[in-house]
C-alpha cells in the first residue's frame, strides 16, 4: 500500500515542470553539474543535470512556440498553450477563419513516436501526402479530418486537425504552415 501510494505521489510531480528559485541561465546548472562529477558526488551532478535539460527545454519550447505565426493564409491564431509532462512536450493553439477552426498540436519527446503514429495512419486507412520536403497521414474519419505530419530534424510530429473546415482547406493551410521553422 505504501509502495503504491509513493508511486502516485511520484507520479503525480512529475506531471509538474520544474522550476528553479533563479530561473536564470541553464549554464549555471550544467556548469555546477560539471564541478560535482569532477568532486565524484555523481548523485549531485546528476540533479543538476536534470535542471540544465529542464531549463534548456523550456528554452527550446518558448522559441518553437513564437514560431506559430499569428496568421497564416486567413487564418489567426488563438493563445497559444504549452506544456510538459513526463518528457513530453506539447504546444497546442487554434486558427480560426469564418467560423471554421483548426486545431493544431505540437508533440515532441518520443523518438519514435511520429513514426509510430504514421504506421497507426497507414493501418487506419490514412493517405500519404507530401507537404515540401515532409511527408504526413491525412486521416478522414466522419466530419473530422486530420493531418499528421512526422518531424525530421526534433523528435516529435504536428496535428493539424479540423472539424468543420474542409480537407482541401486544411490540406491548403497545411502546405502554408511553418513545418520547417518548428522543426529546428
Amino acid at each position: 500500500m505504501k509502495k503504491h501510494l509513493l508511486f502516485l505521489i511520484l507520479s503525480s510531480l512529475a506531471a509538474f515542470p520544474l522550476y528553479a528559485e533563479d530561473e536564470g541561465d541553464p549554464s549555471t546548472y550544467c556548469k555546477q553539474a560539471a564541478e560535482l562529477y569532477e568532486e565524484d558526488d555523481i548523485a549531485g551532478a546528476v540533479e543538476e543535470a536534470k535542471w540544465c535539460l529542464e531549463s534548456l527545454e523550456q528554452i527550446q519550447q518558448a522559441r518553437k512556440s513564437d514560431k506559430f505565426k499569428e496568421e497564416i493564409a486567413g487564418w489567426k491564431r488563438g493563445e497559444v498553450k504549452q506544456q510538459k509532462t513526463m518528457g513530453f512536450s506539447i504546444i497546442e493553439t487554434k486558427y480560426t477563419k469564418e467560423g471554421k477552426t483548426i486545431e493544431v498540436s505540437y508533440n515532441s519527446g518520443s523518438g519514435g513516436m511520429a513514426a509510430m503514429f504514421s504506421q497507426m495512419g497507414v493501418a487506419g486507412g490514412g493517405k500519404k501526402i507530401r507537404l515540401g520536403r515532409y511527408s504526413g497521414m491525412v486521416m478522414e474519419q466522419g466530419t473530422r479530418n486530420e493531418i499528421l505530419i512526422g518531424l525530421k530534424m526534433t523528435p516529435g510530429m504536428l496535428t493539424l486537425a479540423s472539424n468543420n473546415a474542409s480537407l482541401k482547406e486544411l490540406k491548403a493551410f497545411a502546405k502554408k504552415f511553418p513545418v520547417k521553422e518548428i522543426d529546428q
